[in-house]
This record gives structure tokens, C-alpha cells and sequence, in this order.
């Protein structure tokens, strides 16, 4: 019975390494002021005009103006074939315009050009819609947006789903909009969206970074932004869920070693 305690011990402790977020961040540590600088958020290129402000322990975009970006803490990532990479995020948007993207990720850190995974918002009656974009190409592909309207002023959880497909320019993308059926699986819920790829850029398996953007002043909405994480594991990102802090990895690792320890002793 020992035994099956330890190998229990090591199992659950393998398992939490395992399933941990990858990137998290609820702003709530920062000062009121400019994002970037903040944490490990980043300038995206040169301009800094209209700088992405903290306020009230919300990330708030404008509709156009400084871009910037957060590496993941453990560094990049490479999806294998037929795995799922999720951004989870609770959004508020203020007001809309003819459609835009604010949210995406890099194959490289600091990355100024290859954008993908791109949520959009766009103004509809009564409301807002949400879109997805895998990437851009040559002809420029276009967004596909979800049919029910969302309300201004209104906080919702919102996942957004990245599936590795094997073979070239398959892969797919969805966006989930609560309440959710199923907290711990995709397939138990129903999309918001969903959208094949028809961009002529090939796809990357290498996530290096997540990325804010104001786009143009014409196009894009005005929002914010909270509770933003990102997992390989959906149940990680339909409510936040922080990445672990070194200290709790460690205590992990130590109890899963210990276990391994124990049984040792006993064979």
C-alpha cells in the first residue's frame, strides 16, 4: 500500500508539472501607467506613440498606437503534431469599428512581422462580433467571425484554440465564448467559431511569445484585457489558472523525487 502511496505521489506530481499553464498574467501587480516595462512585457517594434496603459489591474488597449509582447517564462515552445495551443482571457470591449486584431502570438521573441493566431473584434447591430485570423498571406486571407452578438461593457471569458494539424497549411483555429459546457475539455463545448486555413503562409509549430496590438485607428476596437493565460491544456485557461512559481515546481519536484526515493528503498 506504501508503494502505491509513493507511485501515486509521483504520478500526481509529474501530472501538476505537466498541466501547468505556460504564460499567465492578471496585471494586478502593476502600477496604473504604461504596460511595457511592466513585468516582462515589450515594445513591438519602434513605435511607442499611444503606449497600452495598466489601469485598475487591466491591460487597456486603444484603437490604434504601441504594440508590445511577453516571451513565455519558459521559453519557446514547439507543438507536435495534433496538439492544441489556448490563449484564455477575460475581455471587455468598449467600443468597435470595422474589424481588427489585438491579441496573437510569435514564432520569436520580439517578432514584428510573422503574427499568428489573431483574435479580431468588429462592430455589429446591438453589439460586437468576435473573429479569428491564422495569419496573413498572399492573397490576403480574411477573418472569420462568430454569428452571435456580444455586448459593450460586458466581461467574458474567451478561449482561443490552436490546433497543430500534420501536413502543410491545415491547421485549424476556434474561439469559445462562455459560459462553457465543459470546463475540461474542448470537444465538450461549442465553438463561438471555427476556421480551416486558407492563408498561403506556411505554418509554425514554435510559440515564443504573446502579443498585444492597437491596430488602426479606423478599423480597431477599444478594450481590455484581463486574466490572460495560455496552455496546452484547455481546463487550464477557461477560468485563470497562474503559471507556478518556481518555488511550488520546486516542492513538486521534490515531493515527486521523494516518492521515486521511497520506492527504491523498498525494492
Amino acid at each position: 500500500m506504501k508503494k502505491l502511496v509513493c507511485c501515486g505521489g509521483l504520478l500526481v506530481a509529474t501530472l501538476s508539472l505537466q498541466a501547468a499553464p505556460l504564460f499567465s498574467d492578471n496585471f494586478n501587480s502593476y502600477v496604473p501607467g504604461n504596460l511595457v516595462g511592466q513585468g516582462t512585457w515589450a515594445q513591438t517594434g519602434t513605435s511607442a506613440t499611444t503606449p497600452i496603459q495598466v489601469a485598475n489591474g487591466v491591460a487597456v488597449l486603444g484603437t490604434s498606437g504601441q504594440d508590445a509582447y511577453s516571451p513565455l517564462p519558459g521559453g519557446p515552445i514547439t507543438l507536435a503534431d495534433g496538439q492544441n495551443f489556448y490563449i484564455g482571457l477575460t475581455l471587455n470591449v468598449s467600443s468597435a469599428s470595422t474589424g481588427d486584431y489585438f491579441l496573437h502570438w510569435t514564432p520569436t521573441v520580439g517578432n514584428s512581422t510573422a503574427y499568428f493566431d489573431r483574435l479580431f473584434v468588429e462592430s455589429t447591430t446591438g453589439g460586437y462580433l468576435l473573429g479569428w485570423l491564422e495569419t496573413s498571406g498572399t492573397p490576403a486571407p480574411t477573418p472569420v467571425y462568430g454569428s452571435t452578438v456580444l455586448s459593450y461593457g460586458t466581461d467574458y471569458r474567451v478561449v482561443v484554440a490552436y490546433h497543430d494539424v500534420a501536413g502543410a497549411l491545415n491547421d485549424t483555429g476556434a474561439v469559445y465564448v462562455n459560459p462553457f459546457t465543459s470546463l475540461a475539455n474542448e470537444s465538450g463545448n461549442t465553438a463561438y467559431l471555427t476556421k480551416t486555413w486558407t492563408s498561403t503562409t506556411a505554418e509554425t509549430n514554435i510559440i515564443a511569445s504573446i502579443n498585444f496590438r492597437q491596430g488602426s485607428a479606423a478599423s480597431a476596437a477599444a478594450l481590455s484585457v484581463d486574466d490572460l493565460n495560455a496552455s496546452l491544456t484547455f481546463s487550464d485557461v477557461t477560468t485563470f489558472t497562474s503559471v507556478p512559481e518556481p518555488t511550488t515546481l520546486s516542492l513538486l519536484s521534490g515531493f515527486g523525487l521523494l516518492a521515486w526515493y521511497q520506492i527504491r528503498r523498498r525494492k
